[in-house]
């Protein structure tokens, strides 16, 4: 990150637009993952001169919300003068360049037209199946089979688990903008530290899937009202280790926004 200057506005806040900021990282691994005194002087910037009062968060047509990862920003809302505003502050206090309208983020691809949003991983997805010799198999229909389970020793070799691992990881974080290898890549992630042969089948058969849903991805549209939906569903007894069940959710509103799969702290009964 280019070095940064310590001097702040000196404009009064009672003065600013009013709006609410939410910044996607916690103070405590936004130090972590920067040079503390750089950090710190982004993060307090932006605590202090931007965000807004719990009791007055401005008119709900006029937000804007910023994203910040280590020396990338990404600043969004529903009003151009808001955010044009924003970023003319920024830069007489921060030495940092604008790169337009978003299309490229930490791996993530978007792609913006009229009335709609699309996100998708597939240049990271191609990245992947390279990186695990994966990239000229035969593609699967499905993620995983559905009559066999896994556990955690069913009597096949020993496999490399840093190898395993890796692709595990790579997975989990192709489950960005893939709701749809969600559950499987959870289940395998139970299997880091005793990897077999069955194990390492089932995570290239993920990979098989991936391969012919390459370009599989996350889209927004414009809707004319807006309506929550949201659905869930157990797996009983799904782990045959510990008998713990797997809770899985997702939510939609106006695109699929969050999903989770995670197996329950308690034993089913």
């Amino acid at each position: 990150m280019a070095r940064l200057k310590s001097h702040t506005l000196k404009k009064s806040r009672k003065s600013k637009e009013k709006a609410t900021l939410f910044v996607v990282v916690s103070e405590d691994i936004f130090t972590r993952i920067m040079h503390q005194n750089l950090a710190f002087e982004v993060w307090n910037f932006l605590k202090t001169e931007y965000e807004g009062d719990d009791k007055d968060k401005g008119d709900g047509d006029r937000f804007f919300v910023v994203s910040l990862y280590v020396d990338d920003l990404l600043v969004a809302g529903s009003n151009i003068e808001l955010i044009q505003q924003f970023k003319e502050d920024m830069m007489r206090v921060f030495e940092m360049t604008g790169l337009g309208k978003m299309s490229y983020f930490l791996g993530i691809e978007i792609k913006q037209r009229q009335n709609e949003i699309f996100i998708c991983q597939q240049k990271y997805a191609d990245e992947i199946l390279k990186k695990f010799c994966m990239d000229n198999c035969k593609s699967m229909s499905t993620p995983m089979c559905h009559k066999g389970k896994l556990c955690k020793d069913n009597g096949t070799t020993k496999v490399n688990e840093s190898e395993y691992r890796s692709l595990v990881g790579c997975l989990m974080y192709l489950t960005t903008t893939r709701p749809d290898i969600m559950y499987v890549v959870s289940v395998l992630s139970r299997f880091i530290n005793c990897a077999n042969e069955s194990h390492l089948r089932a995570a290239k058969r993920v990979l098989r899937y991936v391969k012919g849903t390459v370009s599989f991805g996350v889209k927004f549209c414009l809707a004319p009202s807006f309506e929550l939906q949201g659905y869930s569903d157990s797996g009983w007894v799904g782990s045959l280790n510990d008998m713990k069940s797997t809770s899985g959710f997702c939510f939609n509103f106006i695109g699929i926004f969050t999903w989770s799969s995670k197996k329950q702290e308690i034993v089913a009964q």
